[in-house]
């Protein structure tokens, strides 16, 4: 390879116009947001090609079908921040409460006590989740 051609194939680079980020999907549609007391946002949820999306602190954490799950998943987020003494704001669009009271109904609850039966069923998860103890390391001679 020649010295120059490194040079005249960034010259190349420099000279093509800029091509914009495309992302795949559609738009996200916000429909909820976590705030804290100063009213910076750290998170939320959206709607985008037929799911929900969970986004905690600029990036996707969760994708669910179900509105109510998504619901259920940034109230723990505020619990947990609230136990660490940082309060935090849960607001929502009546599209995604209509949709998460629509799944409650559907199972014969009530949202609030459908949600309620969704952070039960995590912490039996979480409960029954097997320890993983990690193995020490060989020592050396």
């Amino acid at each position: 390879m020649s010295r120059n051609s490194k040079l005249r194939r960034d010259t190349r680079r420099k000279k093509e116009p800029r091509r914009p980020i495309r992302r795949l999907g559609g738009a996200l549609q916000p429909h909820a947001q976590l705030e804290t007391a100063d009213g910076n946002s750290i998170g939320g949820a959206g709607w985008r090609d037929g799911e929900w999306l969970t986004v905690l602190g600029g990036q996707v954490a969760a994708r669910t079908s179900s509105a109510a799950m998504t619901l259920a998943m940034l109230r723990h987020v505020v619990a947990v921040q609230e136990q660490a003494g940082q309060t935090l704001t849960l607001t929502f669009s009546p599209a995604i409460e209509t949709a998460a009271t629509r799944e409650a109904a559907a199972a014969g609850h009530s949202l609030d006590d459908y949600l309620r039966l969704l952070e039960e069923e995590r912490l039996e998860r979480t409960i029954s989740a097997p320890v993983v103890a990690a193995e020490p390391a060989p020592t050396a001679h």
